[in-house]
């Protein structure tokens, strides 16, 4: 199985435009890995994992085609998570393409909701629709995909991340999300992931209890990695990554990797390939 990471920033990315912290300060001054989009995952070359509003800059970026994918996973409906004009401009007409490939869309209801109120034409696009709740666990060509209730925004409700098994591998994807809930652990006892991508968008501020009902700090990282391997969930032989950096709260990235090093993770940066 192939990641790449696409963007690994939080809604307003970093650096954001209105901000001069010194996160924002110097990741203008530095770039490089200190540059981050929103967050968006792409496994091999045929599965995205949401698809937020740097979709298009990320994938010119990176040499990434879009032509060859066949299925969409969207965790939730936050725009730094899903921007349905991404998906609109797949239709026939706007591109050299003249046979559309099918896409199996899955996601949450409120994600399909987002999809009817920019007028999404399913036929015109493509698009076959497969709505996504807590819990459930359905296939998408070669992947089983299970959906694990997200700890995060309650307006939202229906938030998920994913769990992805292409048979020969599993990854999680967890984000956004705070500390699970007791009902998730049922479903990650023994799962022994090969790789988790983990976020961290309170960062450093584990004093800000509110956000971290929603997110997670360093600490709620820390806490999630030890809960995962006492149930199992993840072993000696995981590989652990953290994302969805914010430069509110978020350190520049050498800075953050130092602190994950002892967690036994890595900080990721965008364009980062993992094989895993």
């Amino acid at each position: 199985m192939k990641l790449t990471f696409l963007g690994t920033a939080g809604p307003d990315q970093i650096p954001s435009p209105f901000c001069d912290c010194r996160t924002c300060t110097h990741a203008r001054k530095n770039r490089g890995y200190d540059l981050r989009k929103r967050c968006s995952y792409l496994i091999n070359d045929d599965l995205l994992v949401d698809m937020g509003a740097d979709l298009y800059a990320a994938c010119s970026m990176y040499d990434i085609s879009l032509i060859d994918m066949k299925y969409a996973l969207v965790t939730h409906s936050h725009h730094d998570h899903f921007y349905a004009q991404n998906i609109k401009q797949r239709r026939l007409g706007y591109h050299h393409q003249e046979i559309l490939p099918e896409l199996l869309f899955a996601a949450p209801p409120s994600v399909m909701t987002l999809l009817d109120v920019a007028a999404v034409n399913d036929k015109r696009i493509g698009l076959k629709r497969r709505p996504v709740l807590p819990f459930d666990t359905f296939n998408m060509g070669p992947y089983t995909v299970t959906a694990l209730k997200a700890t995060h925004i309650p307006s939202i409700g229906d938030a998920v991340n994913y769990i992805i098994d292409d048979g020969n591998k599993k990854v999680l994807i967890a984000s956004d999300t705070a500390v699970y809930e007791e009902d998730v652990w049922l479903y990650m006892e023994n799962a022994e992931l090969d790789q988790l991508v983990i976020e961290c968008a309170v960062g450093v501020n584990t004093h800000l209890e509110a956000a971290q009902t929603r997110h997670l700090s360093v600490n709620g990282v820390e806490m999630m990695i030890n809960k995962m391997r006492e149930i199992n969930a993840i072993t000696d032989h995981t590989s652990i990554y953290v994302t969805h950096f914010t430069h509110k709260h978020c350190l520049p990235h050498d800075e953050m990797n130092a602190i994950f090093k002892n967690m036994g993770a890595q900080c990721a940066y965008d364009g980062l390939i993992l094989k895993i």
